[in-house]
């Protein structure tokens, strides 16, 4: 990947997480800061664009995490929140021998850097634990895959970097459980559920494929692939408090 387009890339999410934090903060002088990580269950559907023809492959466990800040919601209205992170999407394939005497998994990984804006309201602020809901938007430049682990195998079965989407978006809705930990800091855990609008990898149909089983040409039609995550997350945020005095 040229080193210039990729620092582009970063600079672009970087600004979008400042210009979403500005705002943020922007709405009080008060306001909540803190990271968030846990683990994902990725799922991906592999279609051709046809109705009726996505494959859903088995699930990609992985780990991921966040910064954050959000606003104070000292009036009970809802808060707005901004987030920048790192996120493993994707999903795996299980094949057996011939004779099922072994079996192997294999994970198809794609590393983002994931900038997130949205709401939250949140219930029950004057009882020790409260619930609360978040429903957000989200951008995503993928810095890398294990995609090169598996070219030896061919193109035929296996998709390939020249055809991952860099660039994807798409929402995030869930919720979770808050609890105070100290007069400046609130422990939680949260739960979510993205789902990509766009594609994370969109192959072209390619003609003329040599079949590395048998060595014939064959065609290989449409790939579309798009993103599916639930994470579970735990958490820590401070609130940088400003108090005004005559």
């Amino acid at each position: 990947m040229n080193t210039n387009k990729m620092g582009d890339c970063h600079r672009v999410c970087v600004l979008f997480f400042i210009i979403a934090l500005t705002n943020t903060s922007g709405i009080s002088q008060s306001f909540w800061f803190g990271a968030k990580g846990g683990g994902a269950m990725n799922f991906q559907s592999w279609g051709d664009g046809s109705f009726g023809g996505s494959v859903n492959r088995d699930p990609l466990f992985s780990l991921n995490g966040d910064f954050f800040i959000e606003s104070l919601d000292e009036f009970h209205k809802g808060a707005l929140y901004a987030q920048i992170g790192l996120h493993t999407r994707g999903s795996s394939y299980r094949f057996f021998s011939f004779n099922n005497v072994f079996s192997q998994q294999q994970g198809f990984k794609f590393r983002n850097l994931v900038s997130e804006i949205g709401a939250k309201k949140t219930f029950g602020e004057n009882s020790k634990y409260m619930s609360y809901f978040i429903l957000g938007v989200r951008g995503e430049y993928t810095l890398s895959t294990n995609l090169d682990t598996y070219v030896n195998f061919g193109q035929l079965f296996y998709p390939i970097n020249e055809f991952v989407r860099k660039f994807n978006y798409g929402v995030t809705a869930g919720g979770g459980f808050e609890m105070p930990a100290s007069d400046l800091s609130n422990v939680f855990i949260e739960f979510s559920l993205q789902p990509d609008l766009s594609f994370q990898y969109e192959q072209q149909p390619l003609f003329n494929i040599i079949d590395p089983w048998t060595s014939q040409p064959v065609n290989i039609g449409l790939r579309q692939v798009r993103n599916l995550s639930i994470e579970v997350k735990v958490g820590i945020k401070f609130l940088r408090k400003v108090e005004y005095i005559d």
